[in-house]
């Protein structure tokens, strides 16, 4: 993944058949060779994994309680591309693959005796700052893990499960009934078909159903003589609780999968106000509190970590939880944190429009700008250790001419002269006003009008944020999630029909490859 020329690409640089189990280390061997073979191992910045051996078989069961009987028959034929994956692997994927950089010494210099000291040590103080903030190389797919803290929420809906039957019930109707689906189109009303493997589809189901007027839609069912699945109100009230905890769940599953638009900046924000919706929600609901703690318990269990850097304590909320280890340390990775940043839509007001107090909104935004600034002394000593030999030579022969030229003028005498020339001032270096500047574009960012998430990374010659443009053509194309990885199984999928059974391994690889690369510019 990667940003060109403004837009976001995505590119298959290897489709290829493991053979035995599917460990931890064969997945790193593999990874390795491809990454050598295209020499981009130090271009890398971030590897986004499932946590689990399986994503699909890990969720071929997560079905909204209530939902089992709607999926008894093959009627879902309309299942989304994505959806018609059987690939699987039967190992385990190694959690403990981090990267830490260790290309900086943590050795401090002197302040003391030059300004080019100085700069190093200004340059070695951003990557310890990096270091302390627990920068690692793998990050989990927030897709997967919003997966997880779902289906430990759908464990507690036994209060609303007759309700969830209901509407099940009603939206096979409108599947299997051609009489209610003439009346549904009459009203310009459809119920759009669940697929088993989306659980948000099945959310959309019954929020589709919750919409249309419940009066009607009763006198419907009565009419085709089905009243015993009419909805009385205390299942439209059960219902509505059970959509306002997990309205915001399913749109983020949606939204993080974008794929022409930066996802990895929606997970911080994503997560904070998922959580302060949870715990407003759970001060208003009647009926499905079990499913609100359970909800707010998995939250904290995974993302527990990125919730700690934003300063909350995990246990206001008095529900217990278990720590999962291998969520909760790798979402304290400060890039959740300095990405929105760099999204023009988030910029820092997903900090200061939220319920955090105002102490901790302050010290958050400075640690965000802190980090942004640490992120850019390092990209820019990076952009000028490549500067020619020739054209520092250059620059350092300027520099002994205009000393030289300065010496020489006459110098006009003056009151207090000699306290003056006392008094040291090194002349900045011009790293120096490079670190000023960058202080000057992060603050001209933030007054901005402009809301657009692609404000930094469409390059145009107007353009007046080099630096900050560096780091989020670098960060924002991470993506949030492994949908592409999924949509590439998909495309595998269908070249390697039933017909074309007698198809050997080395041309699906083949095919697969220039199905999905197939926008490559020759």
């Amino acid at each position: 993944h990667a940003i060109v020329n403004g837009c976001f690409k995505s590119y298959v640089l290897g489709f290829v058949p493991l053979w035995g189990s599917h460990s931890g280390s064969l997945l790193l061997q593999k990874y390795e060779e491809t990454i050598n073979t295209f020499g981009i191992k130090h271009k890398v910045i971030r590897l986004v994994t499932d946590s689990s051996a399986n994503n699909i078989h890990a969720f071929k069961d997560l079905v909204i309680p209530g939902f089992e009987h709607y999926f008894d028959k093959n009627d879902n034929d309309n299942m989304s591309d994505e959806d018609s994956d059987a690939n699987s692997n039967d190992g385990t994927v190694s959690d403990e693959y981090e990267y830490l950089p260790n290309f900086c010494s943590t050795t401090p210099y002197s302040t003391t005796d030059t300004d080019a000291l100085t700069q190093e040590f200004l340059i070695q103080d951003s990557f310890r700052s990096l270091l302390d903030h627990n920068e690692v190389f793998r990050i989990p797919c927030f897709a997967h893990t919003i997966q997880l803290v779902v289906s430990d929420g759908l464990k507690e809906t036994k209060s609303v499960l007759s309700s969830l039957e209901k509407v099940s019930a009603i939206a096979k109707l409108s599947h299997t009934s051609t009489k209610f689906a003439e009346k549904l189109d009459a009203m310009n009303l459809s119920i759009p078909r669940a697929v088993i493997t989306r659980w948000n589809s099945q959310f959309l189901t019954v929020e589709r159903i919750l919409a249309i007027p419940y009066i009607e839609l009763n006198e419907i069912l009565i009419e085709l003589k089905h009243a015993n699945l009419c909805l009385n109100t205390r299942d439209l009230v059960m219902l509505n609780e059970f959509v306002a905890l997990l309205s915001l769940l399913a749109e983020v599953t949606i939204t993080s999968q974008r794929e022409n638009a930066p996802s990895i900046s929606l997970v911080a924000p994503s997560i904070l106000a998922i959580y302060f919706d949870l715990k407003n929600e759970k001060s208003n609901i009647q009926h499905t509190t079990a499913l609100c703690d359970a909800l707010i318990s998995s939250l904290l269990s995974r993302f527990g970590g990125l919730l700690e850097q934003l300063e909350i304590d995990i246990h206001e909320t008095g529900i217990e939880f278990e720590i999962k280890k291998q969520f909760y340390d790798l979402y304290r990775d400060p890039v959740f944190l300095f990405t929105p940043f760099l999204d023009g839509m988030f910029k820092l007001n997903w900090i200061t429009q939220s319920y955090l107090p105002d102490s901790v909104k302050e010290r958050i935004c400075e640690k965000i700008k802190k980090l942004i600034f640490d992120q850019a002394v390092i990209i820019e000593r990076a952009n000028q250790s490549s500067v020619p030999d020739d054209l520092e030579l250059i620059q350092e022969q300027l520099v002994q001419i205009v000393q030289s030229l300065s010496t020489s003028v006459l110098k006009r005498k003056g009151l207090f002269s000699n306290i003056r020339n006392d008094q040291k001032y090194p002349k900045k270096t011009k790293l120096n006003d490079s670190n000023i500047y960058i202080k000057e574009e992060i603050s001209r960012y933030l007054n901005d009008i402009n809301n657009d998430s692609m404000v930094l990374v469409r390059t145009t010659s107007s353009n007046p944020y080099t630096t900050l443009t560096k780091l989020a053509t670098k960060y924002l194309c991470i993506p949030a999630t492994t949908a592409a990885v999924e949509r590439v199984f998909s495309q595998s999928g269908f070249l390697f029909r039933p017909h074309r059974a007698r198809m050997t391994r080395k041309t699906l690889q083949q095919l697969t490859l220039l199905k999905c690369n197939c926008d490559i510019e020759s």
